[in-house]
């Protein structure tokens, strides 16, 4: 059984994730209230949903308990949820034919994924060509590709992935941190039901991933004709002109020898 959501009943998704991350270090209310310099009578309150979070207190909490930047972004998303990058898509994507020349101008492989399910909005050439288990769906579908679902189900994904295990691991524990009260239930419920298949999906579910891991960027791709493991760094990148796309750009890049990663794939 998954060990899903499973917050107090009735408790708000911000206090969700302050218990989730206090717990997650092992600190008690009265740790974390005194490392914020507040009452542990607030800081139950807070943690309750009792007392509204002021941005001051955010980020009081977030340094006593060292939240790491895409946890702050969440908590951000969920205070202030007009100012977050954090955004609910549609589909089929709205995208424009300046959205799609741009994406296609790119040299590398290069998609438009919505965050944090990770569907599929649009792919070049190069990542068509590359992967092709994760060309997008036609806008008349019921529902597009996602990443996620593909890479716990599509054989290919395995085969081709040196690092198969960091990398889907990274979206899964990004999944379950990033999609309350942002990704519809119906549409999570659809990939945990379809990636439920794959044994591995509940271990990674379940398990918070290191933090330096979850940040390392090294995506390691088997060359289908030698098999000899080709080094690409992936990068993802939330626009700010135009400000209205609800959509990140991710792309592949070769990946200089030496370039510092925590993966442990790397050195297998």
């Amino acid at each position: 059984m998954l060990e899903a959501f499973d917050g107090i009943p009735g408790q708000p998704l911000l206090g969700m994730y302050m218990r989730h991350r206090r717990e997650t270090l092992g600190l008690t209310q009265e740790d974390t209230a005194r490392r914020m310099f507040v009452s542990i009578s607030l800081y139950r309150k807070l943690e309750s949903g009792e007392r509204a979070m002021t941005a001051e207190r955010l980020e009081d909490w977030c340094a006593a308990v060292d939240a790491p930047s895409w946890m702050l972004e969440k908590m951000v998303s969920l205070t202030m949820p007009k100012i977050s990058t954090v955004t609910r898509g549609v589909w089929p994507p709205m995208l424009r034919r300046e959205d799609i020349e741009h994406l296609n101008a790119l040299p590398f492989p290069a998609y438009y994924h919505r965050f944090p399910e990770y569907e599929v909005l649009a792919a070049n050439p190069v990542a068509n060509g590359m992967f092709p288990w994760l060309a997008p769906a036609a806008p008349n579908t019921e529902r597009p590709v996602n990443v996620i679902e593909q890479m716990m189900t599509a054989p290919e994904a395995r085969e081709l992935l040196v690092n198969w295990d960091t990398i889907v691991h990274r979206l899964v524990y990004g999944l379950r941190v990033f999609s309350p009260g942002v990704v519809a239930p119906e549409r999570l419920a659809q990939i945990i039901e379809t990636c439920g298949v794959n044994p591995e999906f509940e271990r990674m579910w379940n398990n918070p991933m290191d933090e330096d891991l979850y940040n390392d960027s090294l995506m390691l791709v088997r060359n289908p004709e030698s098999a000899e493991p080709v080094a690409l760094t992936m990068r993802a990148y939330n626009p700010y002109h135009p400000q209205e796309c609800a959509y990140q750009l991710f792309m592949l890049t070769p990946r200089a020898p030496g370039t510092p990663t925590v993966d442990p794939f790397a050195r297998a």
